[in-house]
């Protein structure tokens, strides 16, 4: 089995050579010249893939930039960031991370913002589901201990910041799209709520007060120390109206009782 996996990785290694007529890994048998010819065709399939991979998890960061520009952001990412697995749905995790720094995107000072949303929208899609919540179970806890509840969040559902608007961005660009192409950059700071209702990925715009309680949630922290944390945004913050949307929408799926 070492020899196995030690052939594997000299294989690997060889598809990440960059140029198409770089030296196939001396592991093959055969005339140098028509084995790297035939290696070269995995490289180019390797690479290609990967470059797939990149627009499927990136639809918005691709139409923002255009489709040549894309492409030679997926050459690029990928010749510093090959694939570590075999399920290319995990492909493009540091791709956020790449474009913060890669020179030639910083003309779009939000690009690296919607691929930080992106990636997130993505791996929703692939999260595990989850049941609904029962309300016969909060029911069944008494008024006075309902405080001391930690909400569950359903597995697709993520936060993150960003000083830029980018729940309108992601929606305008989408396929779907069919309103005013208009994004209003003077609304400022804002966070971003992702979340799966159904079977489809949602974005919305949320403010201070939702995504302090919602961080404190995923955190692990009870509906008391969340409603803390929200009321130090907000005095205004409606508990029970948030919560209400939130299981309507299966934001909150479930709850534990602390130190229960």
């Amino acid at each position: 089995m070492r020899e196995l996996s030690a052939l594997q990785a000299r294989f690997g290694a060889g598809l990440e050579v960059a140029g198409s007529q770089a030296a196939a890994p001396d592991i093959f048998h055969g005339e140098s010249g028509q084995v790297a010819s035939r290696f070269a065709i995995y490289r180019g399939n390797a690479r290609a893939n990967a470059a797939r991979a990149l627009a499927a998890a990136y639809p918005v960061v691709g139409k923002i930039v255009g489709g040549e520009f894309f492409s030679g952001l997926a050459r690029e990412y990928e010749s510093r960031f090959p694939s570590v697995s075999g399920d290319l749905n995990e492909y493009g995790e540091s791709f956020a991370a790449f474009l913060a720094v890669f020179a030639p995107a910083q003309d779009i000072p939000y690009l690296a913002d919607v691929a930080r949303l992106e990636w997130r929208v993505h791996r929703a899609y692939y999260a595990a589901d989850a049941k609904p919540f029962d309300p016969a179970r909060l029911s069944s806890v008494p008024a006075e201990k309902q405080l001391h509840l930690i909400p569950k969040l359903h597995p697709a559902c993520s936060l993150l910041q960003s000083e830029f608007p980018l729940a309108r961005i992601w929606e305008v660009h989408r396929e779907a799209h069919q309103g005013e192409f208009e994004v209003d950059f003077s609304l400022g700071p804002a966070g971003v709520l992702v979340y799966r209702p159904r079977f489809r990925v949602e974005v919305r715009r949320i403010g201070d007060a939702e995504a302090a309680f919602l961080a404190a949630a995923r955190g692990g922290e009870t509906l008391d120390a969340a409603l803390t944390a929200a009321h130090s945004l907000d005095v205004s913050f409606d508990l029970g109206r948030s919560l209400g949307e939130w299981i309507g929408s299966c934001v909150i799926v479930d709850f534990t009782l602390n130190g229960g």
